[in-house]
């Protein structure tokens, strides 16, 4: 049944999970070894919200250059939702190409302000920036990493204080945290077979989304996994898997937790599966 236009309103305001969150170090103060640190919501954990309230196939995004008097160049991006009886609503907004990789910064922050303009992660406006320990990593300064947890009750208080809740973390950018089994010997082998286990046990993850990309080092394919709890989490598998389907259950995952740039990640090496879920 299609949502109204207030529960959409809603669902799409709705406070991010600290886990959906990135932080980035607004101003350094190299003589104290501190400095101010914001959150905002990362491109895909916004695409990831839109498809979980009105769905991939009700929305989408469009975006124009703009030009300035003798400024700099910008990007303006408007953000489209369906809604039932009056076709698709367009909000727009903006902003100039970056320093580094100018297009690209301009269209990530040009669609980052159009979600504000739908309530996505407009709460993180009423945030003050947060003071974090910082170090030198090559010619710049970033937070470092033992100041997560600083900064997830900072934002966990600011929403106590202003009577909001969490969603649960559900976004690409949700680390699930692995336990490490500092015994178990490296799997340098190419993954596992698929095997059907005569007693099925508690599954570690549901797929909910499998695509194939094709890559620098070959075809790989891409997973988007959930655990029990609801948690989801990018996966990659290299090489084509044809039996991995959606609502497939995955069991005895052989995985390791990978990042690159903003993108955390597993890499899996092996896993058992029930082939008769993919009939």
């Amino acid at each position: 049944m299609q949502k109204d236009a207030e529960t959409i309103k809603r669902e799409l305001a709705m406070p991010f999970a600290p886990e959906d969150l990135e932080w980035r170090l607004q101003q350094a103060f190299e003589d104290r070894m501190g400095g101010l640190a914001v959150p905002y919501v990362t491109n895909r954990a916004i695409q990831d919200r839109l498809d979980d309230v009105v769905g991939p196939e009700n929305w989408h995004n469009d975006f124009k250059p703009w030009h300035g008097n003798g400024k700099k160049e910008a990007q303006i991006c408007g953000i489209s939702v369906y809604f039932e009886g009056r076709g698709f609503v367009t909000k727009w907004d903006g902003s100039e190409d970056s320093d580094i990789e100018p297009i690209k910064g301009g269209l990530s922050d040009s669609m980052k302000r159009a979600a504000v303009q739908w309530g996505i992660g407009r709460v993180l406006y009423k945030m003050d920036a947060v003071w974090v320990d910082i170090q030198k990593r090559g010619r710049s300064w970033i937070i470092r990493d033992d100041n997560r947890a600083k900064l997830d009750r900072a934002y966990l208080d600011t929403l106590k204080r202003l009577g909001l809740s969490a969603a649960r973390a559900g976004g690409l950018q949700a680390q699930l945290t692995p336990t490490p089994d500092k015994n178990a010997p490296v799997q340098q082998n190419k993954p596992s077979k698929t095997i059907t286990l005569p007693q099925r046990p508690k599954a570690e993850f549901v797929i909910t989304d499998v695509s194939t990309q094709k890559g620098m080092s070959g075809v790989n394919t891409s997973l988007i996994l959930e655990d029990p709890s609801g948690k989801r989490a990018l996966a990659y598998v290299q090489g084509v898997h044809p039996e991995l389907k959606s609502g497939m259950e995955l069991y005895n995952v052989k995985k390791e937790l990978k990042q690159r740039d903003s993108v955390v990640y597993y890499l899996i090496s092996g896993y058992d599966c029930d082939t008769e879920q993919a009939a």
